[in-house]
């Protein structure tokens, strides 16, 4: 993973405004509507986010400046990281001195082959050791998901890192079901705490934000950007979905903010109707300077006053 702060081009003594300001500055330029199609800057896009989501939170930078990566881990726990490194820099110099039956006196076992295993025990893990008095079930680890609308509105599957009982960790990678709502819950039987049983894996979903979809139950709403000739004109025009691109048929004379509706191409789930996909036009004017299109436009409002009867 890249470094979070590289990410958004700053050090890792940025301010928070230096951070808001990059975290700007790099939208834009990697924004889904400067660069349709392109799959590295919606890339970048998504990693700017994440990294902004991190950084932007002080108790969450102040966990990735202490412990780096690590902190991202699902489930992991400050407090323990911390124990776990205090005692192996103790382990490294003073493992001689301990005496096996007084160090594990407070976990339950009078005898213990050596302060590896003390670890390994101390932070949940499971014991390799025969003499072992009995088995315990592991612990649920429970945490967020981030995934992107697109991916939560068709399905898909997402790496999650958990940490392991002795500071390590492990990737698995999780289905998460076609049509997923942003707070909506995922069980992974098995992937928790070490133990006998293993626990299981709990998992908040959160949808991140689209720059131009919004969710509304089961029905979308999106933006779509169209000419003022295409507006006056009217006519079919391609429109791409989460499904698919499909023509849209506008009516003449369109409105700037004008919302039309296409039908079963909203959220879709198994077994369940589809919603709708709601459409707002964005009417986007040329840029000025044109003098042909400033006399034409003229022409066309000539006779016309759009704010007749508005008065109060």
């Amino acid at each position: 993973m890249k470094n979070l702060y590289a990410s958004l081009g700053v050090p890792n003594t940025a301010s928070a405004d230096d951070l808001k300001k990059a975290y700007r500055k790099l939208t834009r330029q990697f924004h889904p509507d400067r660069n349709p199609g392109n799959k590295q800057a919606e890339e970048r896009f998504k990693e700017v986010g994440s990294a902004y989501d991190v950084l932007s939170d002080p108790q969450k930078r102040a966990l990735y400046d202490e412990f780096g990566e690590m902190s991202l881990t699902l489930g992991f726990d400050a407090d323990r990281a911390r124990r776990y490194r205090q005692a192996q820099t103790e382990a490294a110099h003073t493992r001689s001195s301990y005496d096996d039956e007084d160090l594990f006196e407070d976990v339950g076992d009078p005898r213990a082959t050596n302060f590896d295993d003390f670890l390994t025990r101390m932070f949940g893990g499971r014991r390799s050791d025969a003499r072992r008095r009995g088995t315990r079930a592991g612990i649920d680890i429970s945490g967020d998901i981030h995934v992107p609308l697109l991916d939560a509105l068709t399905g898909c599957t997402v790496p999650v890192r958990v940490e392991v009982s002795d500071g390590d960790t492990r990737t698995i990678n999780v289905k998460v079901p076609q049509g997923m709502a942003d707070g909506g819950k995922l069980r992974v039987r098995g992937q928790g705490g070490a133990g006998d049983p293993p626990g299981d894996l709990l998992l908040n979903v959160i949808v991140e934000r689209h720059p131009r979809i919004t969710r509304d139950g089961d029905d979308l709403k999106m933006s779509v950007p169209i000419t003022a000739f295409e507006a006056y004109r009217g006519g079919p025009i391609d429109v791409r979905t989460p499904w698919g691109t499909v023509a849209l048929k506008l009516p003449a004379g369109a409105q700037n903010g004008q919302t039309l509706r296409l039908r079963n191409h909203g959220v879709r789930t198994p077994n369940k109707p589809g919603g709708d996909l709601l459409v707002v036009l964005d009417v986007r004017l040329p840029p000025p300077g044109n003098a042909k299109l400033l006399e034409a436009l003229a022409d066309l409002q000539s006779g016309t006053d759009p704010r007749a009867g508005t008065g109060l």
